[in-house]
């Protein structure tokens, strides 16, 4: 799986979450529930795609696993912090990894141990669905 978008017809209010995730049925199953929750969804295997999709979009949410084919996600969530134009992107980084390295990329950003719970994913989207309401309208 490349980049998917699983909500084509975006209406103008929907923020957009791109995940990231080299397991496709996580991946799948994480844009599913934020295509349920109201969101326009795209999915990454890989960071490269990703990053090229950053240059032209910005997501009001990025989900990243850490352990990809191509680099780790708690790394670019470093990156992503030092970058200016996407340093204010609401990001979590779920992964598997040993908590030495969860404690390491939560220096950047919030961690969702895997295997995760879905309420802890809900949680995500509705509070930054509702930051980014906030924001518009403030």
């Amino acid at each position: 799986m490349h980049q998917k978008e699983l909500m084509p017809s975006r209406t103008p209010d929907a923020p957009t979450l791109f995940v990231v995730d080299d397991d496709v049925a996580t991946c799948e199953l994480l844009c599913e529930i934020a295509r349920d929750a109201g969101w326009v969804a795209t999915g990454f295997s890989c960071l490269t795609d990703l990053r090229g999709s950053l240059g032209a979009a910005k997501p009001n949410l990025l989900i990243l696993d850490d352990d990809l084919p191509d680099g780790r996600g708690g790394d670019l969530a470093r990156e992503l912090r030092s970058n200016e134009r996407l340093a204010d992107i609401p990001l979590v980084v779920c992964t598997a990894a040993h908590e030495i390295r969860r404690a390491e990329i939560e220096t950047w950003a919030p961690v969702i141990s895997k295997p995760f719970d879905l309420v802890e994913i809900d949680a995500f989207l509705a509070v930054t669905r509702s930051r980014s309401y906030e924001q518009r309208a403030g």
